[in-house]
């Protein structure tokens, strides 16, 4: 009777065959620890998108909206262990120049964690590096702080533990 089944071997292969982490931010350097790596991280990452939107005319001081609640009212509550934010996308229906800032809040203090400029744009991502650090538990807002834009759409990308 084989050991093999198709190309692979039944034991002991995956743990003798060798792994390239070069490329890909793994710390594995065979099959079986890439694997079990892999497995780790599905099992213990997340990552959420938030969106928010304001239809019409939107002009600068407006807070943008969760469905019809304005998220300086009520967020979207960050529900993750070291949540970080990785990346934001906006899209507007015309070119407009406007600036879009992201907090973080707990309904009474609220704390500037980025700001972003569209300048002449319909649409465009914003990449963090290093990621904005979140803290957990709280709420995210964004406003529209200079500027004016119509039927506006921001998407922000979080990662964290779950």
């Amino acid at each position: 009777m084989s050991n093999k089944i198709g190309p692979i071997y039944k034991s002991g292969v995956a743990k003798s065959t060798p792994f390239d982490n070069s490329t890909n931010g793994f710390v594995s350097t065979d099959v079986q620890a890439a694997i079990e790596e892999l497995t780790l991280a599905l099992t213990t990452t997340a990552t959420p998108t938030f969106s928010w939107g304001r239809s019409g005319a939107v002009s600068s001081g407006t807070w943008l909206q969760n469905e019809t609640v304005p998220s300086n009212t009520a967020g979207r509550t960050i529900g993750m262990n070291s949540p970080t934010l990785e990346r934001l996308f906006i899209s507007n229906e015309s070119v407009n120049t406007f600036d879009i800032e992201v907090y973080q809040h707990d309904g009474t203090t609220y704390t500037l964690l980025t700001t972003v400029s569209m300048v002449a744009q319909r649409a465009n991502y914003f990449d963090f590096a290093p990621p904005i650090v979140c803290t957990t538990g709280k709420e995210m807002a964004v406003k529209i702080s200079s500027g004016s834009c119509k039927n506006v759409i921001a998407v922000a990308v979080l990662k964290g533990g779950i």
